[in-house]
């Protein structure tokens, strides 16, 4: 992120100066981020689930099922994805709180930036591929999100569209494996090999000098107990019940940034363990 964004959220000259497909690609990882941070601030979110290559199975909906909203105005000539194309993400508030959202970034740096039409496009695709869930496991989304940011010369634009459905499909995934993608990070061999106490309450790892990523000791370890929809609301009750910051000093509070799924990144863009001049001859 700091190498791509500065503290207005600009792009980098390094950002700027890649090629057309390093831009294109750290613009879908940027959005991405965007979007989830979108999904825990503004939807307050507390698990947000990829669905990337199909977790579950998509079953078609009647012909008949009715559309959550009616066809916005400005909705014309969308670009259409192919019939099962899933969405990027599912997000859950609570057990029937669920939030489908779909991530898109773009990125132009020549005269005229990012046109609106190309926002305007990648909007529609997006659309269509929310909509497309009418259900998960039987239960009917709050919003579906289609979100856009585009990142140019005058910085970084977002546009946030919650639509009308088309298409319907009902979502039928198992709920450990909703938990399981949401939280592979730290159910990887890896971290569970290299995981230390990096605060009160957190254990994690070092991932870069002055930097460290864990999780809450008590979501880390009721993570293996969800297997099913009850276990799944239990978690989610702990994880609305979660006092993050217990004991971290005023002082300290600046450095960490606590998410609502359980996680923790700790450290600043300033702060080194190594001298850099240490970590250069390295």
């Amino acid at each position: 992120m700091f190498s791509l964004l500065d503290a207005q959220l600009k792009p980098t000259h390094g950002f700027k100066s890649q090629t057309a497909s390093n831009q294109k690609a750290d613009a879908f990882k940027l959005a991405e981020a965007l979007t989830r941070w979108f999904a825990q601030r503004h939807l307050g979110a507390a698990v947000v689930v990829p669905v990337e290559q199909h977790a579950g199975t998509f079953t078609r909906m009647s012909s008949f099922a009715p559309y959550p909203k009616s066809m916005p105005k400005y909705f014309r000539h969308s670009t259409k994805p192919a019939a099962k194309t899933e969405p990027d993400f599912f997000a859950f508030r609570g057990p029937d709180d669920i939030h489908v959202l779909e991530s898109k970034g773009r990125a132009g740096f020549a005269m005229y930036g990012v046109p609106q039409s190309v926002i305007n496009s990648a909007r529609n695709k997006a659309l269509r591929q929310v909509c497309a869930i009418q259900t998960l496991n039987g239960i009917a989304p709050k919003t579906r999100s289609a979100c856009v940011f585009a990142f140019d010369q005058a910085g970084l634009q977002g546009q946030v569209t919650d639509p009308p459905s088309t298409v319907q499909f009902n979502y039928e995934v198992a709920w450990p494996r909703l938990i399981t993608r949401a939280y592979a990070t730290v159910l990887d061999p890896l971290f569970e090999a290299n995981r230390i106490d990096i605060d009160r309450d957190y254990v994690g790892v070092k991932f870069m000098p002055g930097w460290k990523f864990g999780i809450h000791k008590a979501v880390y370890k009721q993570l293996r107990d969800v297997d099913d929809e009850e276990s799944f609301k239990r978690f989610l009750g702990l994880l609305s019940n979660l006092p993050a910051s217990d004991g971290v000093t005023a002082s300290k509070i600046e450095d960490r940034s606590y998410s609502p799924d359980g996680f923790v990144l700790i450290g600043t863009p300033d702060t080194f363990e190594t001298p850099l001049r240490d970590i250069i001859c390295m």
